[in-house]
């Protein structure tokens, strides 16, 4: 194991106050001379409870070369949890070589108070209320139901930059291309659904991305005959290693992709990873996936789709280019 981050917390314990929450701020240094794609994660110790930790911000970051970063831990206990104390870390990988690039943090103690779940009052002003209270609690319900998430209008961005809004926002992209003379080439030119509109959460939009300038854009073939201009040689185009990730509350898997040449098209058959944690299976699936070296040098998923679930069936399969883990 080779311990490429250096890890340091800045106590050795977290104190909770009486709502059971407190935090801790770890520090997280790239310790080579390359920049790395890193991810950090919390690890529960002993009886320590996964849900009571989690980490603010991103869990995949980019460190530099010999570049420090800070990761807070948010602590929060329900009420009635057991008075005592418990342990946890922060673990740091490398996201390209998570086998041999791995750092496990310092344990630190977890010093949880003793309090008392809140008790419910019977609710007597909600009976008394009667039949104008219920149409109240429904008009309200109406009001303040959820009516979707708004999609990002990312008509006239790059494929690349528009994908990574779509993304940040909870969305899924799904690209297709098109000649069209509208935009640049590589730019979206249309988006369904359209921006601005509401759409549920983990919902794809589909991404009209121009491949070619149209026939309207050629050169009208009545002007005079001129000598055509050698095209240069352009160098294929190389696309870098990138990381699709889909996880569930306890399972997770990764499509690793690795530098390829344009054109290049790798396909992983369709699969699943459950981890059971009682009550219930976390399972993470994948349909037949198809991955293209595009021609702006970025890996993309051409068709084949993934999710999480709670269901608890199905196998990984093998591909030299999955991994799955629990969380």
């Amino acid at each position: 194991m080779n311990r490429i981050f250096a890890i340091t917390a800045a106590s050795d314990s977290v104190p909770t106050g009486g709502d059971g929450r407190g935090e801790i701020i770890f520090t997280v240094t790239n310790r080579s001379s390359s920049s790395l794609l890193g991810q950090v994660r919390v690890r529960p110790l002993g009886s320590t409870k996964g849900e009571w930790l989690n980490i603010a911000g991103q869990t995949e970051r980019n460190f530099p070369p010999n570049a420090t970063q800070q990761v807070v831990i948010k602590v929060a206990t329900p009420p009635g949890a057991p008075a005592g104390k418990y342990q946890f870390r922060l673990d740091a990988i490398s996201v390209h070589n998570p086998d041999d690039d791995f750092t496990e943090g310092p344990t630190v103690n977890l010093e949880v108070k003793a309090t008392e779940a809140p008790k419910k009052a019977f609710p007597w002003l909600l009976v008394a209320a009667g039949a104008g209270a219920v149409v109240l609690i429904v008009a309200v319900t109406w009001w303040l139901w959820p009516r979707g998430v708004e999609v990002p209008d990312v008509v006239g961005l790059d494929v690349t930059e528009a994908t990574k809004n779509l993304e940040d926002s909870k969305f899924k992209a799904e690209v297709a291309r098109e000649p069209n003379s509208s935009v640049g080439i590589n730019h979206v030119f249309k988006q369904e659904p359209e921006g601005e509109a509401n759409a549920e959460a983990g919902a794809t939009v589909t991404l009209f991305v121009a491949s070619q300038k149209s026939d309207a854009a050629k050169v009208n073939t009545e002007s005079p005959p001129q000598t055509p201009t050698p095209a240069p040689t352009v160098a294929p185009k190389v696309c870098s290693p990138r990381v699709f990730r889909v996880q569930s509350d306890h399972s997770w898997a990764e499509f690793r992709l690795p530098q390829g040449a344009e054109g290049l098209i790798i396909q992983i058959p369709g699969g699943a990873y459950n981890k059971y944690v009682f009550p219930k299976c976390n399972r993470v699936w994948w349909g037949t996936l198809n991955f293209t070296c595009g021609s702006a040098g970025i890996w993309e998923r051409t068709s084949g789709n993934w999710d999480a679930d709670g269901a608890c069936h199905g196998s990984p399969g093998s591909s030299p280019y999955l991994v799955v883990g629990d969380r």
